[in-house]
């Protein structure tokens, strides 16, 4: 089985409080101009999108930067870590899995919160599950074959605290050079729906020069 786990990106999609959202509107018609295209102003934080260390490091890459293999994961490993509104992901929710997260290039923390991005977009948008500064350095320092960790949620952080710059600053590299990337605002519906175990994950970033970060089209390969 295949599937995309990376949301379909509108106009109306959720996105941090203040944060500019896309947006998407005809520029030609077929019966005015006699083909369709289209004009996107595309924020590069809005929808499912991979942050690069240099979000919040000055001295980090930019996306583009890291090389093809970077975004191809061989050994994805998703853990269930069930969280409420403004619940933090913190070292302890994740030791029991540590044989199987220092196997993984890519670790998918689901919480389940990617169930009510529809059907509260402002409960999402404002009052998500965020990972704290403290798993952020466990999971730099402890796991070094560990590329990207991906969420089910709005972003690392949330706005309903003051943790989120200190999150992605451990993250990303500031306090020690070694980075990871995060995939924010992941569709795990996918994962909900199937008992099958997660083989391979492409995250396909838009090959955009100069930027920090960069949505990312979000592939998955379930085991038939």
């Amino acid at each position: 089985m295949r599937a995309y786990l990376s949301y379909l990106l509108s106009d109306d999609s959720v996105v941090w409080p203040g944060e500019p959202k896309a947006q998407i509107r005809p520029f030609t018609t077929i019966p005015k101009d006699g083909y369709t295209s289209f004009k996107t102003l595309l924020p590069n934080h809005h929808g499912t999108h991979c942050d690069g260390p240099h979000h919040f490091n000055p001295d980090g890459p930019d996306l583009m930067d890291l090389p093809l293999e970077y975004f191809w994961f061989d050994h994805p490993v998703v853990v269930d870590v069930p969280r409420q509104q403004g619940d933090g992901i913190f070292p302890e929710d994740l030791k029991p899995y540590e044989d199987q997260i220092r196997q993984a290039d890519l670790l998918l923390i689901k919480t389940g919160f990617c169930l009510l991005r529809d059907s509260q977009p402002d409960l999402y948008e404002s009052h998500g599950p965020y990972l704290s500064p403290e798993v952020c350095r466990y999971l730099v320092e402890t796991f070094p074959n560990l590329r990207t960790v991906g969420v089910d949620f709005l972003s690392v952080g949330t706005p309903a605290n003051q943790c989120s710059r200190e999150a992605h600053k451990t993250l990303f590299g500031c306090h020690n050079g070694k980075f990871l990337t995060a995939i924010e605002d992941m569709d795990f519906r996918p994962i909900f729906n199937t008992d099958h175990r997660l083989l391979q994950v492409i995250a396909a970033p838009l090959r955009l020069a100069g930027l920090d970060s960069s949505q990312v089209t979000v592939l998955a390969e379930f085991e038939d």
